[in-house]
């Protein structure tokens, strides 16, 4: 859930969603009273889902773009009509939408935000599998795999500018990891601050110094500093000051929907697994 909510709220941010678009993707036929189902074939919940797609102008062209399909969808009668027999598929999410595919694939702004939501809306069950999808071709594969890569390669792929963030899993704590390759780097004992109220002050304190002397810093918890890690940008890309090549900043924080998007963007992002035995 977090990985989409990040994919929307960029897409929000881009001009190509409304959070009109979400609210209907998030509650579907929630808000919608109408007894008068006109496809037969359908339960009540799944219609007042489709009711309130079709009805919905969708991205900033106002698009309706599921508004023919209840008129196609009602004079379906045979099990292997077009839509019918997406709707009975295995997995709708892999199935090409009738009349309608070519259309989702050429939209290169929300055409997966269309796909995802029609799933939602008209095959609930299948509802992550598609979210999956829509964030893997929004952001990129590595989105939606655990990150397996050794610590070194994670410590090679940052820079002094570029953190490491860790996305934990419950029971999850990268920080003896870490401290292990620090000693393996010349870096230990590492600098530590658990983040929350009032500890700001001395992070940047810690921050500031590795600026200095080349020594890696462990913020933990960062999701109870949601506002300090929103100046994260630009503390590490201070104007008019040197950072040593050798400083690291680690970040761990378990999954927030407000969570920063400029700070997930810029770092290196690992998505923990948890300890075996939970």
């Amino acid at each position: 859930m977090f990985k989409l909510m990040m994919c929307l709220k960029i897409l929000i941010k881009d001009g190509k969603l409304t959070n009109a678009d979400v609210n209907v993707f998030l509650k579907a036929g929630a808000g919608v009273d109408d007894k008068q189902k006109m496809v037969n074939w359908l339960d009540q919940k799944t219609w007042l889902n489709l009711k309130a797609i079709s009805l919905h102008s969708f991205g900033n062209e106002r698009s309706k773009f599921f508004g023919s399909v209840i008129e196609r969808m009602k004079n379906e009668t045979k099990i292997d009509d077009p839509w019918r027999s997406w709707y009975n598929s295995n997995d709708p999410e892999n199935v090409s939408v009738p009349d309608l595919q070519d259309k989702i694939n050429s939209d290169q702004n929300i055409g997966a935000f269309l796909h995802m939501t029609l799933v939602r809306s008209l095959r609930e069950d299948r509802t992550m599998l598609a979210c999956t999808q829509f964030v893997q071709k929004t952001l990129g594969d590595e989105y939606i795999q655990p990150v397996t890569d050794p610590i070194s390669q994670q410590w090679e792929e940052s820079s002094r500018n570029t953190p490491v963030l860790y996305l934990l899993s419950p029971g999850a704590d990268p920080t003896g990891n870490i401290d292990e390759f620090a000693k393996k780097k010349k870096q230990f004992p590492t600098g530590k601050v658990s983040m929350g109220e009032e500890m700001e002050k001395p992070a940047l304190d810690m921050i500031k110094a590795g600026f200095v002397s080349g020594k890696w810093v462990i913020l933990n918890n960062c999701h109870l500093s949601l506002e300090f890690m929103a100046q994260m940008e630009e503390i590490l890309n201070p104007k008019g000051v040197e950072i040593h090549e050798e400083f690291r900043l680690w970040i761990t924080c378990e999954p927030h929907n407000e969570f920063p998007l400029g700070l997930l963007q810029m770092a290196i992002k690992v998505t923990t697994e948890p300890p075996k035995g939970l």
